[in-house]
């Protein structure tokens, strides 16, 4: 994009320079000054004159329509979603990758936008400002870091990227800066949070705008999906550009004074953080995800690198890299020289932060560790050799913005656990059960190893994997489910729009060929759900399965309570793919439903099955040993 003397666009519309609004640069948002009305104040609401917003954010529009010379128009607030548009708001009109903005420019307005800001003519609005850029994008990057005042720019920020362990770090980073007197914002997969606090995508304390209809129940129930309604939900791990500033700003509104930030690939390669200035970026590590958006490898590497790539004060900023992971040495070339990069690794001995010592148990990890400031000692709840990455990669953050050894320790062992992160669920029965979001091949690989090396006697494995997303991907999970876990169900995951069988097909082309032809004078495909066959071959399926421990139970509230049945004293019940989410999403709907919800009302009722004195093993799965 060409600049002119700081600004965007050459060649001003007429009077845009001669307009007394520029003669002062605003570098935050004006707040209107409280009037008392019969001894009430009134609430202070923040207001910014749309000419002094421009001339702050150094944008030149093209043109503007609906505002004389000399005019002042004050808006106090900005979407980009018309539906979330309130009175005096400056609506943009965005181009997603799924809808246009200028479509629902109309519908902005009769919300009580003032300002509508396009990249493109847009017809039949004369009742509001219309103001035409180049590139809605870039403007709204800079015109919502105006108006916000760069809430980044007042916060330690600490940017986390990687294919895998980006949440679990971030609620280790944030425990540490905690720590350290900072109130912490977070902004990930599970949730938006300021302090305790949960914060919507436009940074406002949440608050349910309808009833629960699931509140009181204890899980779901079997061939039948309830709304998903009046519960916390996040869209993206890594909110839009405009609400990043949104975000950030809410967190100040309530005293934070850090933020520790998940940051997606989709985010850095559309841009959504260009805005934000990150003082600390962490790389977990890279393996294969999001091919369907990226492409390649090498592509999905690159949008990653980006965040590096904008480290450039060496009095302030960092970046710590994972030295296990064999892509790190482009992260750390990616980085300005005089940028000091703090490395961590529990493999790599070279590593500034390395685990010198591990303990995994079933009840707690304990490690020690050598770094720059000291060596640091952890005994932590989080569970399994991927939580020790996790926390190296925090004790790193930690070193990298001057903590001292027992600041990092504590603040580790502050965090006891994250949802849907290797997650146990106990209500006292002699076997683990656990939850996790591993959707990846290289997460699901990590999780099933370290169930085996915590001690599980055997591993039985419900999975399965999203539709509308990397097909690449099922085949290799279901190589790895299969070759590390000793029975396996396939299930659903989030179908979104896809045909579930066909997903649950390609994860099984994962299967080697000794399993999936196991029984070739069977009539039917013996490795696909049972009620889809007639009355009288379901028996035979069920009996076919059992024989290789492979099965497939498309609806997941079936496949958890029989993979928990199954389970005997020292075994491992691993639920993956959802971990945090309490939700699916099919046909084009979002419904109720909670893999910890449902692990624990299994546990209950297997329990009593159990005490009333029912053989298991004569129930359709047989529970022998495999």
């Amino acid at each position: 994009m060409k600049e002119d003397d700081g600004f965007l666009f050459d060649h001003p519309p007429p009077g845009f320079l001669e307009d007394e609004s520029f003669d002062e640069f605003v570098e935050k948002p004006a707040v209107a000054a409280a009037s008392e009305d019969a001894g009430e104040e009134e609430e202070q609401v923040f207001q910014y004159d749309i000419m002094e917003l421009l001339q702050a954010s150094q944008i030149r529009p093209k043109t503007i329509q609906g505002l004389a010379k000399g005019e002042r128009i004050a808006v106090a607030g900005m979407a980009q979603d018309s539906r979330k548009v309130q009175d005096g708001d400056l609506f943009i009109c965005y181009k997603g990758m799924n809808e246009d903005g200028h479509a629902y420019a109309r519908d902005a307005v009769d919300n009580g936008a003032l300002v509508v800001l396009v990249s493109e003519p847009v017809l039949d609005i004369e009742d509001a400002v219309v103001i035409e850029v180049e590139d809605t994008h870039e403007a709204v990057i800079r015109m919502s870091k105006a108006f916000y005042g760069d809430p980044s720019a007042q916060m330690t920020v600490v940017g986390i990227t990687g294919t895998n362990g980006k949440t679990t770090t971030s609620y280790l980073v944030r425990g540490i800066l905690d720590e350290l007197d900072h109130k912490t914002g977070v902004i990930g997969t599970i949730a938006y949070l300021a302090g305790d606090d949960k914060l919507n995508a436009e940074g406002e304390i949440w608050e349910a705008e309808e009833e629960d209809p699931c509140k009181f129940r204890p899980c779901s129930a079997p061939g039948k999906l309830a709304p998903y309604k009046g519960r916390y939900s996040i869209n993206n791990t890594t909110p839009d550009a405009l609400q990043l500033q949104q975000l950030q700003f809410g967190m100040l509104q309530v005293d934070s004074t850090a933020c520790s930030m998940e940051v997606s690939s989709h985010a850095l390669a559309l841009g959504r953080t260009d805005g934000v200035d990150f003082d600390v970026a962490v790389f977990t590590n890279l393996t294969q995800d999001h091919l369907d958006f990226h492409g390649t490898m090498e592509e999905y590497r690159e949008a990653k690198l980006k965040l590096f790539r904008g480290l450039h004060d060496p009095a302030r900023h960092r970046a710590v890299v994972n030295l296990d992971d064999p892509s790190a040495h482009f992260f750390i070339d990616a980085v300005d020289p005089q940028i000091p990069v703090i490395t961590y690794g529990m493999e790599n001995e070279d590593a500034d932060v390395f685990a010198d010592n591990v303990e995994l148990s079933l009840f707690e990890t304990a490690v020690g560790m050598q770094s720059p400031v000291g060596d640091i000692g952890v005994v932590s709840p989080l569970l399994g050799r991927p939580n020790v990455s996790n926390m190296l990669a925090a004790a790193a953050v930690g070193v990298a913005v001057g903590a001292n050894p027992d600041d990092i320790g504590v603040g580790l062992e502050q965090v006891e656990a994250v949802p849907g992160r290797f997650e146990m669920i106990d209500e006292g029965q002699p076997f683990a059960v656990i939850v996790d979001y591993a959707h990846t091949p290289d997460a699901l690989e990590r999780l099933l190893k370290a169930v085996r090396e915590i001690g599980a006697r055997r591993i039985i494995t419900v999975f399965g994997c999203g539709g509308d997303r990397d097909r690449t991907k099922r085949p290799i999970m279901g190589k790895i489910a299969h070759e590390l876990s000793d029975i396996v169900f396939v299930t659903m995951d989030n179908p979104r729009t896809e045909d579930l069988e066909q997903i649950i097909q390609d994860i099984l082309e994962g299967f080697p060929e000794e399993i999936r032809n196991a029984h070739p004078d069977v009539r039917f495909n013996y490795l696909q759900d049972m009620w889809h066959l007639p009355r009288h071959e379901m028996e035979q399926c069920m009996n076919l399965q059992n024989k290789v421990r492979r099965y497939v139970c498309e609806e997941r509230f079936f496949a958890i309570r029989c993979a928990i049945a199954m389970a005997d004293e020292g075994d491992a019940v691993v639920i993956a793919g959802k971990g945090h989410e309490d939700y699916v999403e099919w046909n084009g709907g979002k419904y109720w439903f909670e893999d910890q919800a449902e692990c624990r009302d299994a546990l209950q009722k297997v329990s009593a099955v159990q005490e009333s004195g029912i053989d298991t093993r004569n129930l359709p799965w047989k529970n022998a040993d495999a």
